[in-house]
């Protein structure tokens, strides 16, 4: 069912509901208020012709119809009805000023009914005076019977060509020749001077019925065109534009509204590009509302959502939950507007603030993460050297407890090695990165009263701290362990030979890295 909206007011009008009701005004004998309808028809639609002809067709005068067609001509320049009828009733002129008001004795366009003829009332009986005898004889001799047939055929012959000529269906020629013998009828009454018992009949243009009202898919498929058109062009805004007249004409066409929710995520799309993400989160709300069903809408606003709250963590500095939200993005959409290079870098702003914290592990982690995510980006390489030279730096001490080696490295290249004695099972050493925290000539066990010789603490045991020493020295002088390196023989400590022990308590540093590995 065709429907406008009418601008402005939010509502939506039935325009094929309003010609019926006009319609049927009009043969009811309703003019005024059957003009009032078809003024509200050619007010919301003035493209459909049908509106205009019913207007001119309830004029009160021939030059008004006449100003109601070439008017809607003007709105539907592509009309042929409306040339049509303007050229009927510019060519049969009335005979008479007899202008029948719809419903005074006129058929309408579109009648299929006789009118009951009205019963001849007895004319008075008067003498008549002169001046009316001399009228009488100044008109003209009255034609015979068969003449006058045969002139008023020829006339009614011309109307009903002329009626065909515009359109006019089968059963409305055949009220309209019943009209027309009604007509005859009285024309012949009046001549013979009995007293009509019709009311004089006047054909208006009879052009309403020429055409039938063109239904839905004659009415979209201009739309439809447009939208082709438009989604070629790209033109999204138009496209949306025709495809909302099309549903508003249309509610239920189940076509407009899956190709409206799929021109509408084309669009989000657009300005997901352009960062416009609340009018992209818009247009995808209103795409699953006509496509609740379609995963790849979902898909979509669920990204932009993402993104949103990932650019918010990211300006807040909040690496962790940038992080987090970035990954989802990336999974499901890789290419979704700059989301890897903000996920990769996010990752090395982590590894940073990891780095910064002492959560080693955890920095490699994520700088590694970050250097496979930006593949060949300088910035990525470095925060992971950055972070290993961390871990391990140039100038560093390592400790292999399963060959019991100690090695020590200068600008990351060995430069001595040594044997030692760790923990025994019952007082394992640790593993793990540790720095150099603590460098006294001589330190005290008192647990065990032994003297350690070249201390370098390295990490606390409970009450007590680990680290490097020489052989041990026994309260009563004699030195522990000499024969013991390559062995588990200490409490926890790093145990090397006295020079060893010396040369390492020389060269190394407070903060020197040692890394103990099993």
């Amino acid at each position: 069912m065709a429907k406008e909206s009418q601008p402005g007011d939010g509502v939506s009008i039935d325009v094929s509901r309003l010609l019926e009701d006009g319609i049927a005004l009009a043969r009811q004998g309703e003019r005024r208020e059957a003009q009032a309808v078809f003024r509200r028809v050619i007010q919301t639609a003035p493209e459909l012709e049908d509106g205009w002809l019913w207007m001119a067709w309830l004029s009160e005068t021939r030059e008004q119809g006449l100003g109601y067609l070439r008017e809607g001509l003007h709105f539907a320049p592509q009309s042929d009805r409306l040339p049509e009828a303007i050229a009927w009733v510019e060519t049969h002129k009335p005979a008479a000023p007899q202008a029948a008001a719809p419903g005074a004795g006129a058929a309408t366009p579109d009648s299929q009914e006789r009118r009951a003829p009205r019963p001849a009332r007895k004319r008075p009986s008067r003498r008549r005076t002169a001046p009316r005898r001399e009228a009488a004889a100044e008109r003209p001799e009255k034609r015979p019977p068969s003449a006058r047939m045969a002139a008023f055929k020829a006339r009614a012959g011309g109307i009903l060509a002329a009626l065909r000529g515009v359109g006019v269906t089968a059963f409305s020629l055949g009220a309209m020749a019943l009209l027309l013998l009604l007509g005859y009828w009285a024309l012949t009454s009046r001549a013979e001077g009995r007293a009509p018992v019709v009311s004089a009949l006047v054909l208006p243009t009879p052009v309403l019925d020429a055409t039938p009202t063109p239904g839905i898919e004659q009415l979209t498929s201009p739309l439809w065109a447009k939208v082709e058109i438009a989604a070629a062009q790209e033109d999204w805004d138009s496209a949306v534009a025709a495809l909302e007249q099309i549903r508003a004409m249309d509610a239920g066409n189940s076509d407009a509204r899956v190709r409206l929710s799929q021109v509408l995520y084309a669009r989000a799309q657009r300005s997901i590009k352009a960062n416009e993400l609340e009018a992209a989160k818009r247009d995808l709300d209103r795409a699953i509302r006509l496509d609740a069903d379609s995963r790849y809408l979902q898909s979509a606003r669920q990204d932009v959502e993402l993104y949103r709250d990932a650019v918010e963590a990211y300006l807040e500095q909040d690496w962790a939950r940038a992080v987090f939200l970035l990954t989802q993005v990336h999974s499901n959409t890789p290419d979704f507007r700059d989301t890897t290079a903000m996920l990769g870098q996010a990752h090395c702003n982590l590894a940073e603030q990891q780095l910064e914290a002492d959560n080693l592990d955890e920095a490699l982690a994520q700088a590694q993460r970050c250097q496979e995510i930006l593949a060949g980006d300088a910035a990525a390489s470095e925060m992971v050297r950055k972070v290993m030279e961390t871990i391990k730096p140039p100038r560093r001490i390592e400790v292999s407890l399963s060959t019991f080696r100690a090695i020590v490295y200068e600008d990351n290249q060995p430069i001595r090695e040594f044997q030692i004695c760790h923990g025994r099972p019952s007082h394992p050493t640790k593993t793990g990165r540790f720095v150099v925290q603590s460098k006294l000539e001589m330190a005290y066990a008192s647990t065990w009263d032994l003297d350690m010789p070249k201390w370098l603490g390295i990490y606390w045991a409970g009450g007590t701290e680990n680290g490097f020493h020489a052989l041990p020295i026994l309260s009563s002088g004699a030195t522990l362990w000499a024969g013991s390196l390559g062995t588990r023989c200490s409490f926890g400590c790093i145990v090397l030979g006295t020079q060893e022990a010396a040369w390492l308590y020389d060269w190394a540093e407070i903060g020197t890295v040692v890394i103990i590995e099993r």
